[in-house]
């Protein structure tokens, strides 16, 4: 259903004029001392402008101090509380949703007390006034799949949720805080739709000539606006991503503006996919399976994973021949110190692809039979607890 039939211009017809107020409205609520927010008519524009654009819509944004910037919009076939219950989740983890471009993420700060999101989709239906959360994000995202870098940093994030028109609209603003953590050399190995990274701790970027650049994320912001409009087979999500990023090195930017669209395609690619499948069970279901990866010990994870680090050496892919990773993988260092949060993330993505029906070489089920031994073993009088791996005594 096209932004006419709910009598819309398109984007580009659009009188833009107050765009660029809407816009500081939403990004001040991230601000360090954000004023109440008031859902007024530049907010109301914003949200018509996301309604209204086509995957083709393109226009410039308001200067923010030298950022280059860029809009994103994007479709979803999904409704939004399939939106809230998957990608919004206190119970579910950040990645889930998006394990393509954040490697792991937590809320350190939610309305300045415990770093547990409301339920958002519990306030859908009763929208009178706007539900507002106010947040710090800690942030790391998987390597660029220009330069192999990665970072970490702290971000101000703001979760609005209101209703425009009847219909309900969710609001993400970020600002990173300060300068991030020194990019560290990563690698995409294979298709970046396959979710296979690797990270090396080491300072430095992996593309040629790059390995001793020192590179951060200078600054970076977004408003990314989910409106659900009505659609043929019932609700859908209209969204689009209004982004302005500084990185690069020795304080020069080095970003242009299709490094930050193909950055929001590889966000949405994603998202689509695993949203958008009729196959993804409850969210109660998820969050029970991710429970029981995460009880598993680390010598039992490794196990687990294995297959998985054993497949990336074998990659028909040159990176994985390259300094630092090729020593890494071969001498067994890499699955050796790999962090819990990356195991865990690995057999999650696994549970994934088996729900989407994409290869995988993770046992999706193998969490749940480890317990069940531990479980069989504890009702045995003296015996050895079962399925832990003896590296873990």
């Amino acid at each position: 259903m096209s932004s006419a039939a709910w009598g819309l211009p398109r984007a580009e017809d659009m009188d833009l004029t107050y765009l660029d107020t809407a816009l500081e409205t939403m990004l001040a609520q991230v601000n360090p001392s954000p004023g109440d927010f008031v859902q007024g008519k530049d907010v109301d524009l914003l949200v018509d402008i996301v309604r209204s654009s086509t995957s083709t819509t393109d226009f410039q944004l308001p200067d923010m101090n030298g950022l280059t910037s860029a809009y994103y919009p994007f479709s979803l076939e999904i409704s939004m509380d399939r939106l809230l219950r998957y990608g919004y989740n206190p119970d579910l983890p950040t990645y889930l949703v998006v394990p393509n471009t954040v490697r792991r993420g937590e809320w350190t700060s939610v309305n300045a007390g415990a770093n547990v999101l409301p339920k958002l989709w519990e306030h859908l239906g009763h929208l009178d006034t706007p539900v507002v959360v106010h947040g710090v994000e800690h942030e790391e995202i998987t390597p660029d799949v220009f330069s192999g870098g990665y970072y970490s940093y702290d971000m101000d994030r703001a979760l609005i949720l209101l209703a425009h028109e009847g219909r309900p609209v969710l609001i993400s603003v970020t600002r990173q805080q300060d300068r991030s953590a020194v990019g560290k050399k990563g690698a995409v190995v294979g298709n970046d739709g396959d979710w296979q990274y690797l990270y090396s701790g080491v300072k430095g970027l992996t593309k040629g000539g790059l390995g001793w650049v020192s590179s951060y994320m200078y600054e970076s912001m977004s408003v990314t606006v989910f409106c659900e409009v009505p659609g043929s087979q019932g609700p859908r999500i209209k969204a689009g991503v209004f982004k302005w990023l500084r990185a690069g090195w020795a304080g020069i930017n080095m970003v242009r503006t299709h490094h930050i669209k193909e950055g929001c395609k590889r966000f949405a690619t994603a998202m689509t996919e695993i949203l958008e499948s009729p196959n993804l069970p409850p969210e109660d279901r998820l969050v029970r399976h991710i429970d029981m990866c995460k009880r598993l010990t680390p010598g039992e994870l490794r196990g687990l994973v294995k297959p998985y680090v054993d497949e990336l050496k074998k990659a028909d892919d040159p990176v994985v021949n390259k300094s630092p990773f090729k020593k890494l993988l071969a001498s067994g260092e890499y699955l050796q110190n790999m962090p819990k949060e990356d195991m865990v993330k690995v057999l999650v993505q696994g549970y994934l692809k088996d729900i989407l029906g994409r290869d995988h070489v993770v046992d999706a089920t193998a969490c749940q039979q480890i317990l069940a031994r531990r479980t069989d073993g504890d009702h045995e009088a003296g015996s050895p607890e079962q399925g832990v791996s003896p590296n873990n005594s």
